[in-house]
């Protein structure tokens, strides 16, 4: 029974690749159809702040633009977590987006016009201190004319993908998605502050959130909000054993918890290092709950919101740590070229950071699947993840040229 189950949960996988592989925006009626139900609601979270797409008609427009605007997407079935639980099923899978970049006179003028938005007096970039201008425009160079061989380069960039499915009748419909690029040897695209777009997308995507949570999640009991706001209140408070909250929060069978990086967490063990760690980096953790968006099945709930994590940081303590990251680039594997572009990133992105002021807030996503265990709700699957913005040639780590 249970291989059959996973059969058809692959099988969903699998068209859901086929209509990523031939990217035939003729064919996505076909595809939603196949995938989805026009009757249930639908949530499914993009790489970057504002794609939150809810019902069936964002869930289908996100799909058409992907598949007309985006790079290439690929799934590696063989690394597919597959948990059915019930009626209720998570897929999780990692894969790559195709994402190419060109040495040519078009993109040099294209990016002068980004520059140039700058100093226009109209745009929000514009409105920025000089400092932060300079030394963003600075980051995005070091990436821009760093002199990569040839003059069309292309690279896979690491793409998670998850999906939270119901059995209906005889066939499996997807409830959730999320798309999310890991963020790995940089800091996060978005800060909120007072400068920029960041707080604009931030507070849209909460008020979107506001405003569907109101009108379509009539499972929101006090059991999820209380958990919740718990989960929010202790997590990061040093007076909190870890040894507790890892127990209190986490199923205690083949969890799957996923950090905003590479790293995945399968058991107790596992996760009391995610939170040691977690404690170690962030000073403060404000999850939205008011505005969460819960759904459930069953015993089996799943959830999507958003936060903030905050840590502050002095200059010269960035300096530090920046030093020290230098330091092992040295001793790095790299060739020499990558090894002096890297340590031109990581001073162009100390500089740029450093501009914004030493407190920090980055924005992040939540997303989860919640069982019952002992009578108590706890998470078997939870993924934190950052909105994406910038594709950049030797932005991360978690991309890999095409030779």
């Amino acid at each position: 029974m249970k291989n059959e189950i996973n059969n058809e949960l692959r099988e969903v996988l699998n068209i859901f690749e086929e209509g990523y592989i031939q990217r035939d925006v003729n064919k996505v009626d076909s595809f939603m159809e196949a995938l989805f139900d026009k009757n249930e609601n639908v949530i499914v979270l993009g790489t970057s702040c504002g794609e939150l797409c809810l019902g069936y008609e964002e869930v289908k427009d996100i799909f058409s633009g992907d598949w007309e605007y985006w790079g290439d997407l690929r799934i590696k079935a063989d690394e597919a977590t597959i948990m059915p639980l019930g009626n209720t099923a998570l897929i999780h899978t990692t894969g790559t987006v195709k994402y190419s970049f060109y040495s040519n006179d078009d993109t040099y003028t294209r990016h002068l016009g980004y520059i140039k938005e700058y100093f226009d007096g109209v745009s929000s970039d514009s409105k920025k201190p000089n400092k932060a201008k300079l030394t963003e425009i600075n980051w995005k160079l070091c990436h821009l004319l760093n002199k990569w061989d040839g003059e069309e380069r292309h690279y896979l960039w690491d793409l998670r993908i998850s999906f939270v499915l119901v059995k209906k009748e005889s066939r499996w419909i997807i409830r959730q998605m999320q798309f999310s690029l890991p963020v790995v040897g940089y800091l996060p695209d978005m800060r909120i502050d007072n400068i920029g777009d960041d707080i604009e997308n931030f507070n849209a995507e909460e008020s979107k959130l506001k405003d569907y949570s109101i009108n379509n999640t009539p499972t929101y009991n006090d059991e999820t909000l209380k958990l919740l706001q718990d989960f929010n209140n202790e997590y990061l408070k040093a007076d909190k054993e870890i040894d507790i909250i890892a127990s209190k929060y986490f199923a205690a069978n083949n969890p799957l918890i996923i950090n905003t990086d590479k790293s995945f967490y399968s058991n107790q063990e596992e996760i009391k290092r995610l939170i040691e760690n977690h404690r170690a980096y962030y000073d403060e953790m404000t999850l939205d709950y008011e505005n969460c968006l819960v759904n459930s099945n069953e015993d089996v709930v799943w959830i999507v919101t958003h936060g903030t994590m905050k840590k502050v940081m002095s200059e010269e303590n960035a300096f530090e740590n920046t030093v020290d990251i230098i330091k092992n680039i040295f001793a790095s594997d790299l060739n020499d070229k990558d090894k002096l572009f890297n340590v031109r990133r990581r001073i162009a992105d100390t500089f740029k950071e450093n501009a914004r002021g030493e407190e920090y807030v980055w924005p992040f996503r939540l997303e989860a699947v919640l069982i019952r265990e002992d009578e108590n709700l706890v998470f078997k699957y939870l993924q934190f993840s950052l909105p994406f913005s910038w594709f950049l040639e030797g932005k991360t780590e978690a991309s890999s040229i095409l030779e």
